[in-house]
């Protein structure tokens, strides 16, 4: 194999590693998502099946926020460079974390307002 086919092949090599950025960031905010819905699975499902994702919810969804942020970070400058899987990784991750957090506000304040 000669000098030229050598960086031609490394050169395909980068440009597949680049578009396939924010990969991991949409995949965990996607999979956070899909753990927050667990709890509603229907009775035959186990009950560990359906209660032990709701306590990697927040992890996952942090876990996809700054894995998207750092794909990001790494492809500014870059012209051509497709953000679009990053930043969904980003909203699904800051979905997963906000929302949660909102219902276990949300649910302290009920309790609190049923016993005044």
């Amino acid at each position: 194999m000669s000098f030229v086919e050598q960086m031609a092949g490394s050169s395909e090599q980068v440009a597949a590693r680049q578009q396939s950025r924010g990969t991991t960031s949409l995949v965990l905010g996607a999979v956070a998502v899909a753990m927050m819905v667990c709890p509603l699975l229907p009775a035959p499902v186990p009950m560990w099946v359906r209660l032990l994702p709701v306590y990697f919810i927040v992890p996952v969804g942090i876990s996809a926020v700054v894995s998207g942020i750092v794909a990001l970070r790494r492809m500014r400058g870059r012209e051509g460079a497709d953000r679009f899987r990053a930043r969904a990784g980003v909203a699904l991750g800051t979905a997963a974390v906000v929302i949660p957090l909102a219902v276990i506000v949300w649910a302290i304040w009920a309790l609190s307002q049923a016993y005044q």
